[in-house]
């Protein structure tokens, strides 16, 4: 057998070899794990209920000081990097607030790209600013605080439920140094038309 029979019969013998097993191999490729979530895709998708919330609202609170109304817009700035919330709530003189009470507050969530999560900073009228990352689950945001400028010991909870473009649910449960969270409010909210 010359020299060149036994290159052809290898080669043949390859190329069989080949056919054989090529379409398994192609097929395991694949099922290979996915590329890992960028963190532009973790972005995206955190944002979807958010997105939501974008225009102005208005709600009836209830909770651990009474009654109240309240408005409430949010609009995305500079580019749409940030969500920024404008809040006015007013509580009327009642049994649980003899002097009643007038909150306000501006909150903003943005994406940190390291931790590839929501957080949420609230500044209110208190002087209390209050920075929480969130979990986003479905149209459910939980933020949880990890740090209150000038309210030491205090941590809080703030859960939106968002039902669908026109209504959505907020939880704020508190404790206060030394305590359990608690549910503090209940804010029910509901979209009004564009000013």
């Amino acid at each position: 057998m010359s020299r060149t029979s036994k290159i052809c019969r290898r080669l043949a013998l390859a190329a069989a070899i080949a056919v054989t097993f090529l379409p398994e191999w192609s097929a395991r490729v694949g099922q290979e794990t996915p590329p890992a979530e960028t963190a532009a895709d973790s972005a995206e998708k955190a944002w979807v209920p958010l997105k939501l919330l974008e225009g102005n609202w208005e709600g009836r609170i209830s909770g651990k000081l009474g009654t109240g109304t309240a408005v409430r817009s949010y609009e995305f700035v500079m580019g749409g990097l940030y969500l920024v919330s404008r809040h006015d709530s007013v509580r009327l003189p009642q049994e649980k607030s003899p002097q009643g009470d007038q909150h306000q507050e501006l909150g903003v969530f943005s994406f940190d790209r390291q931790r590839r999560t929501i957080v949420y900073r609230e500044f209110m009228s208190e002087g209390v600013v209050v920075r929480s990352p969130c979990r986003v689950d479905g149209m459910k945001v939980v933020c949880t605080t990890e740090f209150v400028e000038s309210g030491p010991g205090i941590r809080a909870r703030l859960t939106l439920e968002i039902q669908d473009r026109y209504r959505f649910t907020e939880i704020y449960e508190l404790a206060f140094p030394g305590e359990e969270l608690e549910l503090y409010f209940t804010n029910r909210w509901t979209r009004t038309p564009s000013r």
